[in-house]
């Protein structure tokens, strides 16, 4: 007798709703229906969508279940009944049917040219002429055209470049900020994303909705507060003694290079004693692929010395993360301050909320980077600290670390004020001199 039910895997939000189609031993099929849910309204013993009041979709979602099993049992009778052969091939085109979809991709649908925009990425030729992006960017379009499809399952249509006005673009803003409780920047990320696909469609020749290119068609943003660690901090946990610990003195002292080179993590435990070159770290950065060369610092020189010329032993970057919480916890760096935390806010969602927090509990591993750059602003040339950073214009280094117009100004008054002392100090020698003779 043949049998249907639905299952979804793990916890990720949203999952996808998969099938599976039995009969006798010797058929036994598991497909994806491309249905989406959040896990927390998901019975997977029953194979049902629990039918809870705070679940708005409920009902229509069940009944696309509904419809898809009795549309498969039915196809399944009439196949078999002539002759058909029932595999994966019946099973796909079954369920392409019921959802109305031909298989072929329409690249009209702006969903369809996401992930046609994302398997060219590999070949495209950016603008420093290297081709081919980053792994990491195409972790991070995949996620987009996740939050896409999650969108467009949660309206229940998919959406043409033409369709993309300004409803869609509040629609859509609405369900990162109130389905999804992404926050402003986040949704605004997004929202540039959609801009980017359409501005790239449209240099093909495919008609989208010119109200996108309108002002009005803008990315949500909020302020963002960051931390960095101070010089005095940063002495204050070289100088603590972690040697009962041996797991936090490695973490400490990987975070006291990161402090003083300004590396992303990706690249700062990737460095071994191979990167040292003539008393300076040389290494290429793995996402911009710049090369870059700086002297060691003294504190960074102390640590190596103490372990023979090697770097710290390696660590993945979740336990440097974690790691280095604690670090500075025990350092003693507890005061209060504002900034945005990962709390958990429903099962399998984690999201960043705002308040006020010990320092030790908002410390990652970027404030390596922000440290790095914020300590050294104003002290160096501008240009010295963005070749470490790896930024290619003064404003996107200024806003990465918080910088405003009026701190560009404190900066130029102060010069203004030493070059004044100088000029007095000579004044007054020149004075001594003339009496002295």
């Amino acid at each position: 007798m043949a049998s249907l039910k639905y299952f979804t895997k793990g916890n990720q939000n949203p999952t996808t709703v998969y099938l599976r189609f039995t009969q006798g031993r010797k058929i036994d099929l598991k497909r994806s229906t491309s249905l989406l849910i959040n896990p927390k309204y998901w019975n997977n013993q029953k194979g049902t969508v629990k039918q809870i009041s705070e679940y708005a979709d409920k009902k229509n979602l069940q009944n696309d279940l509904n419809g898809l099993k009795t549309t498969i049992l039915n196809s399944f009778n009439d196949h078999y009944s002539n002759g058909g052969i029932i595999n994966s091939e019946w099973l796909n085109k079954t369920i392409k049917e019921y959802f109305q979809q031909d298989g072929k991709t329409d690249l009209n649908y702006i969903l369809d040219y996401s992930k046609y925009y994302k398997e060219n990425l590999t070949s495209k030729v950016l603008t420093t002429g290297v081709t081919g992006v980053t792994s990491n960017t195409l972790k991070r379009y995949e996620t987009i055209i996740n939050k896409v499809t999650a969108f467009e399952t949660y309206k229940k249509k998919r959406y043409t470049f033409e369709m993309i006005d300004l409803k869609f673009y509040n629609d859509f803003k609405n369900y990162l900020l109130k389905i999804e409780k992404l926050n402003l920047n986040t949704t605004g990320r997004y929202i540039n994303y959609i801009k980017t696909i359409c501005i790239d469609a449209k240099k093909y020749g495919i008609k989208i909705n010119p109200v996108v290119l309108n002002g009005e068609f803008r990315a949500t943003r909020e302020k963002v507060s960051f931390i960095t660690l101070s010089e005095i901090e940063i002495q204050t946990i070289f100088a603590h003694d972690f040697k009962e610990t041996s797991y936090l003195e490695n973490a400490r002292n990987w975070l006291i290079i990161g402090l003083w080179t300004g590396a992303r993590v990706s690249d700062l435990l990737k460095f071994t004693k191979d990167n040292i070159q003539n008393g300076f770290i040389e290494y290429t950065a793995k996402k911009t692929n710049q090369k870059i060369i700086l002297p060691l610092h003294p504190q960074v020189k102390e640590i190596l010395n103490n372990l023979n010329g090697e770097f710290p032993r390696e660590i993945s970057d979740q336990r440097f993360n974690d790691y280095i919480k604690t670090v500075c916890k025990d350092a003693g760096i507890k005061e209060l301050v504002n900034g945005s935390k990962q709390t958990k806010i429903k099962k399998g969602v984690w999201r960043k909320v705002k308040g006020e927090y010990n320092k030790h509990e908002l410390v990652s591993s970027h404030i390596c980077r922000r440290s790095f750059a914020t300590n050294h602003y104003g002290k160096l040339p501008t240009p010295v600290l963005m070749a470490v950073t790896g930024h290619t214009t003064e404003k996107m280094f200024l806003n990465y670390i918080g910088k405003t117009a009026k701190d560009s100004a404190n900066v130029l008054n102060e010069f203004w004020k030493v070059q004044e002392l100088k000029k007095e100090q000579k004044t007054k020698l020149n004075i001594i001199k003339t009496e002295t003779a």
